[in-house]
């Protein structure tokens, strides 16, 4: 039930409700006189009632009860229905009068009677008009007894009579006039599959599910929680409930759905945005003068910076320069000095020996070289000149002790440009073979390209296994409790004893213990901690070379097709859930933060129907509940039973079900079989024209427990028939 031409934005608002939301009736007078029944439709989640007489209710309302306290008014408030629903305080208080499916508060149950015959305009002491009630399947004898006790007794009723809703419903879509069938109600709370023979209910071979509309709007409630922890506002359960109503849908083939939920060319068929309602900050919009003088003001303090630069630039110039001055002059005073003066203002002026001063002063004259070049934005690009080697080929024997020194200073610096040279010998090799590679790989591909391209994949390919595969075993590594630390943590314990032992421990040693506990465990981890820069660096390299060759030669790959994209943390399935494929996510973007992406969950929570186990739930699936009724029948009753496969009740309308129930009853059963489901007219209303088909029904008057019946029976008493529950015995 894939509609992708629908809009992918919608809203999700608290709905606001008129109060008060029922006006009384002025026109009791007409049913008054000819005693007209009331039927009410007693549901868990929606109580519908109205004059038996009339085509729809005169009222639908949520059977909910608030009990509170006006601060304003000082006064004590009861509201019912929609007006519990308008007011935050009595938002509040809302309780219901139900249990599940069953009836168990009954002084709220009392105040929605007493709302019900107020906006009927019943102003009578009692209410004298025959009841037509709907309850649940298998009601207990409990809550009718009370429920008797409240009509005959509260209210003065003179007759009541009960019935399941999805029967009343079952009978307002011609139902008595079939062989048998199986009734599915979607109840708010639970899901009832009722078998029918000849129009009447056959109670005890139901079966109930205990997944309903509350339990679907608190999964999807869940589900939005875990899948949206930081969202900024808070989901209401009304909202899920919502959400269910809306956007939910049963899958055909649960499986290939996920599937294309999975694959971004599909996902944005099934995929829907939630857009909560949010306020924008109040951004100031500054004026094109406001603008420029902005403009002026930072391009004066970045010329303030560069030339403040300058400045230190040439001050650090100009010292060098006097530096090397005084250095020149200390240096060339040697010749008319005394030479135990001339060493002694050597040290005075921080210098270990001649050596050091000339070394001194070539440093400082390169770097004002330097400075100067850059100042005229000379580029440098000269060669270094070979090292002096003029002592190195000398014997010591004839050297003085400082000739010695800068001897072995000499050959350092022959061996050191020695190596740059073979390094840089070897880069030019290098060079070559690459550019012949290059050429001989470029003539494989001009020869057979498709080939060419197929190589160049599974190349890449491998190196990607093998970086996952590196990734996995860190990964295990990093956990103390998988099997390829313990091996690692006990190979490395063998290693570092004094007596190692051999692979195959011998009987009756003790076991090694080592990371047993945490001490061992921070060694291992302090060990562990493998340089892997260089072998991921060139498997990075590798693999950018491979994805260029594919992008420059291969239509088919795709920047997004490239491993850095794919592992991107915006490219997984988490974040496609999350936040989608389009408009692209934008932390900064308020309206984007108080989205919603409902995708799988639309799929996910109603496919519990089908598979229980989902939530936990200990039960078989619908289908499989089906089946089980079916083959408690014999075999000619079967066939007219499949004939007629009936949905009603609220949670009945998702999409898709009906043809979800056929396609799996039919891939079960024989191929001739004859399966036939269809979804009442009205899966709200239904119930209440049933039952109000009922109730001006004369030849159903024998169902009803009068009141004469009450006082002489007690108020345990009730009367059978087949749109009603039964007393088992």
């Amino acid at each position: 039930m894939v509609e992708s031409g629908l809009p992918r934005f919608y809203g999700l608002e608290e709905k606001e409700y008129p109060v008060p939301y029922y006006s009384v009736r002025s026109d009791y007078r007409k049913y008054q006189t000819q005693s007209t029944p009331i039927v009410i439709d007693n549901g868990s989640n929606q109580c519908r009632a109205g004059w038996a007489t009339e085509h729809t209710p005169s009222m639908v309302f949520d059977s909910l009860v608030a009990k509170y306290k006006d601060k304003r008014s000082n006064t004590n408030v009861l509201s019912v229905g929609m007006d519990a629903l308008c007011d935050a305080t009595a938002k509040a208080s809302c309780r219901s009068p139900f249990d599940g499916h069953i009836v168990c508060d009954f002084d709220r149950m009392e105040t929605i009677l007493d709302y019900i015959f107020m906006v009927l305009g019943i102003s009578t002491t009692g209410v004298h008009h025959p009841i037509v009630m709907t309850e649940a399947v298998c009601n207990s004898q409990y809550s009718r007894r009370h429920m008797n006790e409240l009509l005959f007794e509260g209210y003065k009723v003179p007759s009541v009579a009960y019935g399941i809703d999805s029967l009343f419903s079952y009978h307002a879509n011609g139902g008595d006039s079939d062989d048998g069938g199986i009734v599915i109600s979607g109840g708010n709370s639970t899901t009832h599959i009722i078998p029918t023979i000849q129009g009447k209910g056959v109670l005890a071979k139901t079966k109930r599910m205990s997944y309903g509309g509350t339990q679907s709007s608190e999964y999807m409630l869940k589900l939005m929680q875990l899948k949206y922890p930081t969202f900024p506002t808070k989901m209401t359960s009304s909202q899920a409930q919502d959400l269910v109503k809306e956007h939910a849908f049963i899958a055909q083939d649960y499986q290939q759905t996920l599937k294309q939920i999975g694959d971004r060319n599909t996902f944005q068929d099934i995929d829907r945005i939630i857009q909560f309602p949010f306020t924008a900050p109040i951004v100031e919009e500054k004026t094109t003068e406001e603008l420029a003088r902005q403009a002026a003001k930072r391009e004066e303090n970045s010329k303030r910076l560069r030339e403040a630069a300058a400045k230190s630039r040439l001050e650090k110039l100009v010292l060098r320069e006097q530096q090397f001055e005084a250095f020149t002059t200390l240096k060339n005073a040697k010749r008319s000095t005394k030479k135990t003066d001339w060493i002694a203002q050597l040290k005075e002026s921080g210098f270990k020996d001649e050596t050091d001063l000339d070394d001194t002063i070539k440093q400082l004259d390169v770097a004002i070289q330097r400075a100067r070049n850059k100042e005229l934005g000379i580029e440098e690009n000269e060669e270094k000149e070979p090292p002096i080697t003029t002592l190195v080929d000398i014997p010591d024997d004839v050297l003085s002790e400082a000739d010695k020194k800068e001897k072995r200073k000499q050959k350092l610096m022959k061996a050191n440009y020695d190596a740059r040279q073979r390094a840089k010998k070897a880069k030019l090799e290098a060079k070559a073979r690459e550019e012949e590679g290059a050429r001989l790989e470029e003539q494989k591909r001009l020869d057979n390209p498709e080939s060419w391209v197929a190589e160049i994949k599974q190349k890449r390919q491998d190196v990607i296994d093998k970086i996952k595969k590196r990734k996995r075993l860190a990964s295990e590594l990093a956990d103390r409790r998988s099997r390829a630390s313990q091996l690692r943590m006990k190979s490395i314990a063998n290693l570092a004893s004094d007596s190692p032992t051999s692979k195959r421990r011998k009987r009756g040693n003790e076991e090694d213990t080592f990371g047993a506990d945490d001490d061992d465990w921070m060694i291992y981890r302090e060990i562990s901690r493998d340089d892997e820069s260089d072998e991921e660096e060139e498997d990075m390299s590798e693999l950018n070379q491979y994805e260029n060759l594919l992008l420059q030669y291969d239509p088919d790959f795709l920047p997004e097709h490239s491993y850095e994209s794919m592992s991107s943390p915006t490219n997984t399935l988490m974040h496609l859930l999350s936040r989608g494929i389009y408009p692209p996510f934008d932390p900064s973007d308020m309206g984007q933060t108080y989205q919603l992406h409902v995708n799988v969950e639309r799929v996910r929570v109603p496919e519990v129907l089908f598979e229980p186990s989902i939530i936990g739930l200990d039960q078989a699936g619908l289908v499989e509940t089906i089946n089980d009724i079916v083959r408690t029948f014999d075999s000619s009753q079967r066939d007219k039973i499949m004939k007629n496969i009936f949905l009603t009740g609220g949670f009945s309308q998702l999409p898709g079900l009906g043809d979800r129930i056929h396609s799996s009853l039919q891939s079960i059963y024989p191929a001739h079989s004859v399966i036939n489901v269809k979804k009442a007219r009205d899966v709200f209303l239904d119930a209440w024209r049933g039952a109000s088909m009922f109730a001006q029904d004369e030849s159903k008057k024998q169902y009803f427990v009068t009141r004469k019946e009450y006082e002489e029976y007690g108020s345990d008493y009730m009367k059978e028939h087949g749109l009603g529950n039964i007393i088992q015995k």
